[in-house]
């Protein structure tokens, strides 16, 4: 299932939990009654793209429901060009005053600072590569720089970046008092970016150093940190934390999904603390996470409940509106690789059309350039109200946790620093 478990993880899912899918037989996957295809060509709109401009009637759609919502959560594929504008667009209309993102709050500081500086941090990346997770490509980083103009904070609540442990590191030693124990982080930072630099090069990732984080060495720093500030000993307390999750999932242990996502929330509610929650309203608010994230109600990879369905409920709390939109193109290129010199080893070719979770979307999405808008409202009450049959898990999911999907007749591959 090569192909499969590529898929889980672009839309956010880690490879070990991909071990968890069924597949129904093909009769099966996609329900045979008419009122689901009725109300799938009822509610498919059109939309253009032209940079960060939308246009047509599936943007028009859209429009009328961001106006209407507090908090718009894009569930993406990553690594494809067109998905940031899209999301600079629908920030035009929601004006959030926080942008979450899918990586940790370091990086977010990181990108928070560069997005403020003249051209693109090519230096840092070439030092750092792939510190910066998703915006380490130009798309996305363009993305962060649009949203601090406007005003917007980014804020990141994953774990660590899979390949941010130097650059963790090199932080760590910045913050640390004791001449002595400053020198011994930055070897242990340098050798720790050297050895993952040349696993960013050989593509095997298994072998990145925070899925093999030795136990000794970070009780090393936990002893040289002991008299640290605490920012220096929070910061330890993370990449700790991260690398108990990285681990197990390494290891195909269970539990590492479930830890992940429980670090996530912790995380957000964390950063949502100077907002004064629950006893006040949410401030408009954009998230864009891969797909699994940022549904409603329980995801279909076991009792999990993601970072989407909190915000739902923190949303509910105070009357206020959540809007889940799925995007994902329907074939094309996109990032498969993060070699950090060779850029043209990091675009793969890929397609959607078969893919479970949104079969039926992609076929109702004709080759061409126009973009194709659902409104997935309507098939989720007829699921829930009229037993409307829909026999495959994934796609079960999508209706039930997305309020719109979007197709994207093809894509290409966002681009590297």
């Amino acid at each position: 299932m090569p192909e499969f478990s590529l898929l889980l993880r672009r839309l956010g899912l880690g490879a070990a939990t991909a071990l968890a899918t069924c597949h129904l037989p093909a009769q099966a996957q996609i329900s045979s009654d008419t009122t689901f295809q009725r109300l799938l060509r009822t509610h498919q709109y059109t939309l253009t793209q032209t940079g960060a401009r939308l246009a047509g009637p599936g943007w028009d759609k859209l429009q009328q429901d961001i106006r209407q919502s507090t908090v718009v959560l894009l569930g993406e594929d990553h690594g494809t060009a067109q998905i940031p504008p899209f999301a600079q667009a629908v920030a035009a209309v929601l004006n959030p005053r926080l942008y979450v993102a899918e990586i940790d709050r370091y990086q977010a500081q990181d990108v928070s600072r560069l997005a403020a500086q003249p051209g693109l941090p090519t230096a840092f990346s070439r030092r750092f590569p792939m510190a910066l997770s998703f915006y380490s490509w130009v798309e996305e980083f363009e993305l962060a720089r649009s949203l601090q103009a406007r005003g917007t904070a980014l804020l990141g609540i994953e774990q660590a970046g899979f390949a941010s442990t130097g650059r963790l590191l090199a932080l760590l030693a910045d913050q640390t008092s004791s001449k002595s124990a400053r020198a011994y982080v930055r070897r242990q930072a340098a050798a720790i970016q050297a050895h993952d630099r040349a696993v960013l090069v050989s593509g095997a990732y298994e072998n990145i150093t925070i899925n093999h984080l030795r136990p000794a060495l970070l009780d090393s720093l936990r002893r040289l940190m002991r008299s640290e500030p605490p920012a220096a000993q929070m910061l330890l307390q993370d990449l700790a934390a991260s690398a108990a999750i990285f681990r197990t999932n390494a290891a195909g242990l269970p539990g590492g999904h479930q830890a992940r996502i429980n670090l996530m929330r912790r995380n957000l509610l964390r950063e949502l603390q100077p907002y004064q929650l629950p006893q006040q309203a949410l401030p408009p608010m954009l998230f864009k996470f891969g797909a699994y994230h940022m549904g409603r109600g329980r995801s279909i990879w076991g009792d999990v409940y993601d970072v989407g369905n909190l915000m739902l409920n923190l949303a509910e709390v105070h009357d206020q509106k959540t809007l889940h939109i799925f995007i994902i193109g329907k074939q094309g290129t996109q990032v498969g690789g993060q070699h950090p010199e060779d850029f043209s080893k990091n675009v793969t070719h890929y397609s959607n059309a078969d893919a479970a979770m949104v079969r039926p979307f992609m076929a109702a999405t004709p080759n061409g350039t126009d973009w194709q808008v659902f409104d997935v409202r309507p098939l989720r009450r007829a699921l829930l109200r009229e037993g409307m049959a829909v026999g495959e898990q994934e796609l079960q999911a999508t209706i039930l946790g997305f309020d719109y999907v979007v197709v994207i007749p093809e894509t290409t591959a966002s681009r590297n620093f």
